[in-house]
């Protein structure tokens, strides 16, 4: 299938597009060992919505470099912000999206792509799967396909999830696979009922996916403790080590010790430790604890962007805990900064799971040093009334 020009990209456009979409075939998609099923439904020429899982970084550019045709999608302004990304994303067809905030510049780029002929592109569960599992459609998702009228462009990725975990530190070699299907929508369907049409349409079950031959591994247990931040059998936080070249994870408290395979499962390896998945431990992790479970560190720095700037800038750092009614940092007695749950906009894991915590006119971003930010962001969220991401 040979690439073809968007209506409207210019020469130099269209020409640093075909430099990147070669460069992937033979840099990535070749060593990656993509297969790719349904090309014959990704349209020529014309619009439509792509609508991909969200299970790993790679899904960004593997499921719109499928397309063999230029497209736009829509994508955290986090990621534009890194130095020479945000020209590189543009010049490939993204556009900036702010995340936990109503972004109306964002969306009209987006329709006025679609109005002129192109695919256009966004993730519907609008978060990356932990395990694979799929996550409810943003609810915005069904109103612009109804608004647009588009037909829908689904991409089903089967083993992103086996490929590279989101808690997992490195990928694991594992043959990527992909399907193209495209739908039309009832014009009569309400904006639900499209929800419920693309959840059907990218569901995958993790449990069916088989494992592809060929298939390695290594250190295959890094980054699970900042995952797992307690122990899922005996609920000890941070307890969680890696152990053994990186492939076993141990708890510090009541000392059982798991294998970490492919799958993504945790073999028990001493007499009571239960063999489960990684899926299973995290929602007994969920199950345990509670909203009035109160958490602390030693040591958290938090920093802010106002609304209208774009630099950083320091706020506070000390001791960190949950109160009934906020986050406080404080120094022995002093209480140095406090914020309230119900100025919580959105709690949200960014780029690098960074934990930022989004109030009206500012965005705090925390880091608890020492600890796994996806702990915080856990017992945050249960006090957070609006987006959880």
């Amino acid at each position: 299938m040979t690439p073809t020009r968007s209506p409207g990209m210019s020469h130099v456009k269209w020409g640093f597009w075909l430099w990147f979409w070669t460069t992937l075939k033979f840099g990535l998609m070749w060593p990656m060992r993509v297969r790719i099923k349904g090309l014959d439904e990704v349209p020529k020429t014309g619009g439509a919505m792509l609508l991909p899982n969200h299970t790993t970084f790679f899904d960004v550019l593997i499921c719109f470099w499928g397309l063999h045709r230029p497209s736009h999608g829509i994508g955290s302004e986090q990621v534009f912000r890194l130095p020479g990304v945000g020209w590189f994303l543009e010049m490939v067809g993204g556009i900036p999206y702010t995340k936990g905030a109503k972004d109306g510049d964002a969306v009209r780029r987006l329709v006025e792509c679609y109005e002129g002929g192109n695919i256009i592109g966004m993730f519907p569960e609008g978060l990356r799967s932990w395990t694979g599992a799929p996550l409810p459609i943003r609810r915005g998702t069904g109103r612009l396909v109804k608004s647009l009228g588009c037909p829908l462009l689904f991409c089903r990725v089967d083993t992103g999830f086996l490929q590279h975990p989101r808690w997992a530190t490195w990928p694991r070699l594992v043959p990527w696979t992909m399907e193209y299907e495209l739908q039309q929508v009832d014009p009569d369907a309400t904006a639900d009922e499209i929800n419920e049409q693309i959840a059907r349409g990218i569901a995958v079950d993790p449990e069916l996916v088989e494992l592809p031959e060929g298939s390695w591994g290594f250190r295959l247990a890094d980054g699970l403790p900042d995952f797992l931040w307690a122990c899922p059998e005996c609920f000890a936080m941070e307890s969680l080590t890696v152990q053994s070249g990186g492939n076993h994870v141990a708890c510090s408290h009541c000392a059982r010790r798991w294998r970490v395979d492919l799958r993504s499962q945790l073999v028990g390896e001493t007499q009571d430790a239960t063999t489960m998945g990684v899926a299973l431990a995290r929602d007994a992790l969920d199950a345990h604890f509670s909203l009035s479970t109160h958490i602390s560190c030693h040591e958290m720095e938090v920093t802010a962007v106002r609304r209208g700037q774009l630099k950083r800038e320091p706020v506070v750092t000390g001791a960190a805990r949950m109160t009934d009614t906020g986050l406080e940092i404080h120094k022995g007695d002093e209480v140095l900064w406090f914020l309230p749950y119900e100025d919580m906009v959105a709690v949200l894991l960014q780029f690098r799971n960074a934990l930022q915590i989004r109030v009206d006119g500012a965005n705090y971003q925390l880091v608890p040093h020492g600890e796994s930010t996806l702990r915080w962001h856990h017992f945050l969220a249960m006090h957070c009334k609006g987006l959880v991401g």
